[in-house]
């Protein structure tokens, strides 16, 4: 992320991603992954593409998850990977992560590969983990590959290399598909128009109230959820900044007038 969009770098983490990931069965590592310590091999029974369905249906939906202790969790306050690679035997706490879906690509003997559709903060080696537990003979990720992140996707990337080398102007930039506007990450967030009186405010980096809404445009919405982002627009549909809701808003049921509604994280 670049310029004005680093601010949204929190927001960018916490989209939905999904990934195709490699897991070796029969290993069993300290970090979950074949880099690490391995601490057990294990006999691999012959194990079937419906009994892998079947536990990846399990897993599917709303689970309880222990991040692996070589992870940046902080723990004391300090990531946990500090304290594992010092040896130290620690007990995160699990989390309830969002597995939207699982889908098994492949089975291979000892080698499963399975597409992964997950809420932000998923361990997948953790997900490994679980899958050979369950299978009884343990497993770790073998490879690990993104493939999205919210309606961003691998091929519109490009490599580091061939980027820092290329010799780009800005105005090729503008429509290189590797690209992404602030506006197209923020596709799915909703509109708030401000009556255009007020528009200097909000470029000056004020806060919304009541008062400042155009309501007729907006429409009665509901913009429930706070730490939700959303795009501030004039009457002429340019978006002037992105903000933060600091409490639900019911554009209809704004009392107080001047109680400020949102803050702001991005001017354009």
């Amino acid at each position: 992320m670049i310029n004005k969009a680093t601010k949204l770098f929190d927001y960018f983490l916490t989209l939905n991603k999904e990934y195709v990931a490699e897991i070796k069965l029969g290993v069993v590592t300290d970090t979950r992954d074949l880099d690490g310590r391995v601490l057990a091999v294990r006999k691999v029974r012959d194990v079937s593409a419906a009994e892998i369905s079947g536990i990846l249906d399990k897993l599917t939906g709303k689970i309880e998850q222990k991040p692996p202790v070589f992870s940046s969790i902080k723990y004391k306050g300090k990531p946990s990977y500090k304290f594992a690679r010092r040896g130290l035997d620690i007990d995160l706490k699990p989390r309830i992560v969002n597995i939207h879906d699982l889908e098994l690509i492949s089975l291979d003997k000892d080698l499963l590969i399975i597409k992964i559709n997950c809420s932000s903060g998923t361990y997948i080696r953790s997900l490994a983990h679980e899958i050979g537990d369950r299978l009884g003979c343990g497993a770790s990720v073998k490879g690990l590959k993104r493939l999205k992140i919210g309606n961003i996707e691998l091929e519109d990337s490009i490599n580091v290399e061939p980027f820092l080398k290329s010799d780009l102007k800005k105005s090729d930039l503008l429509t290189a598909p590797y690209m992404i506007s602030i506006e197209r990450l923020l596709k799915s967030s909703p509109d708030l128009y401000i009556k255009d009186e007020y528009k200097s405010q909000i470029i000056n980096g004020h806060r919304i109230n009541g008062e400042m809404i155009m309501s007729v445009k907006t429409g009665e919405r509901d913009l429930t959820g706070k730490g939700i982002l959303i795009k501030i627009k004039d009457s002429k549909e340019n978006t002037i900044a992105i903000h933060e809701i600091l409490s639900g808003i019911n554009i209809s049921g704004v009392k107080d007038k001047k109680l400020n509604l949102t803050k702001s994280i991005v001017i354009f």
